[in-house]
This record gives structure tokens, sequence and C-alpha cells, in this order.
């Protein structure tokens, strides 16, 4: 006897089904429920399961695994490849809690307690992922992921992914370079990128770029004295006439990586910044300070959001004069000598003629400190030329009820008046410093 019970079926057109399942992109289980319904819930429950996948060593289930099943898996079922469009690979030692010394990943014995240069299927893996968008590749700290000591064929697997035209974002996270050649030559295998971070990522003093001559960091002067060796790196998809990527979101977080903002200036580089949109740096090199200002210069009006955490650094005069289309600024503050200074001459520097709407100062250090200046802020931040400002977020280390949290306040009477200010205690789960700054948007790959 036939069953006509599904035939029977009320049909939904494909859009409603799509929605339906497009709300429970965060229930893996129910997903999976969904794509054995029928064909037509398979494609969208698929698009969902598969969009982001995850080889953590901290994952609960060894990296090596999750790699080996899903190369068999795609390997077998290839229609699955054009779903996968974000990849998140994280180094370390695969065995539960294990943890690697410092010294032991100096010795080519290390190899064996770590997954991502052993694996033989993951440079497999990484060569059928061809509809990524979204790369980020790191190690679980303290032990940085070292460029040079990869074998050959997961690093031409690795320049592989950067080269793929549909990847428009790259987070790379505790790598070591030997020298500003090897991450040049790697960013130049980009065709699109649109967004960039480099977090606790450094590139090592000694070996000189394009391994032929030494450009030592310290002790440069003038780097425009150095920029024909400079521009020597990663240029090779210019010179040969290939279009240049451009940056519309660069994120420095901890990187110690010496010249890589005098090869962004670079026209010879392989990226232009001239249609940055977003500018976040934190705890950059002190020595590479006029690298950002240069930078700032360079993305003009096209800048739209400028997060800095100056870390140790001096107050220096960076200039927002030709950044007019700055929509957001927001700066993290952690050395009570500087915090007050820092915030009073960067928004000193704020050109006439803006767009800004808001602005957020998160102040991690103790109120008892930041004894003077808020007055003075406060009149910096109702001048006419910030009329179009809708709101400033000021965090302080202080509950709402603290003395000195209270004094802030009526301080600040001018932004209170124009009922644009919020200021709140930082501190609590939801508000701590985080040490890694990511991009605020991050939609834009899916463009």
């Amino acid at each position: 006897m036939v069953d006509h019970s599904l035939s029977s079926m009320p049909y939904l057109p494909q859009e409603l089904v799509d929605h339906i399942v497009d709300h429970l992109h965060d229930d893996p289980l129910t997903l999976s429920n969904c794509a054995l319904v029928c064909h037509a819930w398979l494609s969208t429950s698929r698009l969902h399961l598969f969009s982001k996948i995850s080889l953590n060593a901290s994952s609960v289930r060894a990296p090596t695994d999750l790699c080996r099943r899903l190369h068999r898996l795609l390997t077998t079922s290839p229609s699955i490849i054009s779903n996968i469009h974000e990849l998140e690979v994280v180094e370390g030692s695969p065995l539960a809690g294990g943890q690697v010394s410092p010294q032991a990943a100096l010795h080519g014995g290390s190899r064996s307690t770590t997954w991502v240069a052993t694996e033989r299927t993951f440079p497999k893996l990484l060569r059928i992922l061809t509809h990524l968008k979204r790369l980020e590749f790191g190690a679980s700290q303290p032990i940085p992921l070292y460029w040079g000591t990869l074998p050959p064929t997961l690093q031409h697997a690795i320049r592989h992914v950067f080269s793929l035209p549909s990847l428009t974002y790259i987070r790379l996270k505790s790598w070591s370079f030997a020298n500003f050649a090897e991450l040049a030559g790697l960013l130049a295998c980009c065709r699109n990128l649109k967004g960039l971070a480099l977090s606790s990522t450094s590139v090592s003093n000694d070996p000189g770029i394009d391994g032929q001559s030494v450009l030592p960091v310290s002790g440069v002067t003038d780097p425009v004295a150095n920029e024909g060796e400079i521009e020597s790196c990663g240029t090779r998809a210019a010179d040969s006439g290939s279009r240049r990527c451009c940056l519309e979101f660069l994120t420095l977080d901890y990187a110690d990586v010496a010249y890589l903002g005098h090869w962004l200036l670079n026209e010879k580089s392989t990226v232009e910044i001239q249609s940055l949109r977003e500018l976040r740096v934190a705890h950059y090199q002190l020595h590479e300070v006029n690298a950002i200002e240069r930078l700032l210069v360079a993305t003009g009006n096209s800048l739209e959001h400028f997060h800095l955490k100056p870390g140790t650094w001096e107050v220096h005069p960076l200039d927002l004069g030709l950044n007019s289309g700055l929509r957001s600024i927001r700066l993290t503050l952690e050395n009570p000598e500087s915090a007050l200074p820092w915030v009073k001459t960067l928004v000193s520097t704020i050109p006439p003629t803006n767009v800004l709407e808001h602005i957020g100062l998160e102040f991690y250090t103790d109120i008892k400190q930041l004894v003077e200046g808020w007055a003075e802020l406060d009149s910096l931040l109702v001048r006419p030329e910030l009329s179009g400002l809708r709101q400033v977020d000021i965090g302080l280390f202080a509950a709402p009820s603290h003395a000195e949290f209270l004094r802030v306040k009526e301080d600040l009477g001018g932004l209170r008046s124009r009922d644009i200010l919020r200021l709140y205690q930082l501190g609590i789960k939801s508000q701590r410093s985080s040490r890694q700054l990511m991009p605020r948007v991050s939609r834009y790959e899916y463009n």
C-alpha cells in the first residue's frame, strides 16, 4: 500500500522554509533533524550547520579527530563544501588539559605535542575549502605558531587559502615570523582581502627584509630611508599587474611587527588603505607611533571608526584633522597619569566639520587617581563643533554610588544637560577589559 501521508502535507514556499530554518541557526541538533525532513529543508539546514567550522585544541573533541572526520565527509559529499564560509583554527596540545612549556616549543620534539603541524589531513582539508570568507588562525598562548617551522605542505596549503577569491577577512593570533618578508609574502597571496587583524603577532628583529639585507628594528630614525627595501616585500601581486586589496578593517592588537605601517602605506604594497573604514590599535610598538599617524592621514575621510588602546604610550598628538568622516571614537585607557590627557589631546584634534556621533571612553584604572580634568573634558565635548554627538559613553572602575563616581558625574554637567551621557561601571562580567580587540563590524564579509 502506498503511503500518501507525505503527499498530503501542505506545501510551503521555499522562501518560508528558509526563513523558518534561519531562526534555528544556533541550534545544531534541531538543524540536523531538519536536514533529514526532505530535500527542500536540506540546503538551508546545511548552510547553518557547516557555515562555521572550528578546529580548536581546547575543545572537548580533539581537533585531529574533527579534522579527519570533516575531510572524509567533504570528500564523500563535496556539495557541502560551498556551505563552509568561516574557519577557526587554534593550535595547541591535543591532549586534554595538556600543557606545553615555552622551552619545549623551541625544540624540534615539541611538534609531537601539537596537532596543526602533524595532522596529515589538515593540509588536504585546507585545500578543498574553496568557499571560505573568513579565516581565524592562531595558537593558544603563551606558545606562538612559528611560520618557519611548519611543514612545506602546510605552508603551501595556507597560502592557497589566503589566495581564495572569496576570502575577505583574516585574523592571525599568536604567530611569529622570522622576518617581515615571510608575513608580507603571505599577505601578498590575498586577492580580495577587506579585513585584517594581527593579534599577539611578532616579527623577529635579526633577519633582513627579503632575506637580502639586514634592516634593524631598533635604531631606525628615518623609515623613508629604507622604503626601497620595504617596498620589495610582498609586491609580487602589484608588480604582476594584479588588483590591490582594498582594506576596510584593520586591527593591530599587541602586534610587534616593525615596518608594517610603512609597508601598508607604500604604493607598491599588495594592499591599499585609502578606503579603510575601521582602525583599531592596541599596545602597538612605541617606535611605530608615526606610522599610525601616517595611516590616519592616508585614510582621510574614509575612516569611520577609530579605537585606540595606547597602553604605556606617552601622550602623542595624533591628528584627526583629516578624518572628517569619523562616526565613532573609542579610547581604552589603563595608565592613570596619561588617561585624561590622552582623551583631551585626541578630542581637541577633531576637525570643525565632522559627522561624529559616538565617543566611548573606558578608564580601566583607579578612579581616585583621576582627580582633575573632568570639567575641562566636559567643555571640550560640548563645544559647538561636536553638536552632532548623539552619545558619550564613559566607563569608570567604580560603583555608581561611589563618591568619586558621583563627583565625575557632577563635573560632566554639560553632557548631562544635553542628555547624551551614559556613565557606567566597568568591571562587571559583561564589561571586563578584553585583551583582544576584534572588529565591531563583522558582517561585511557576506556582502
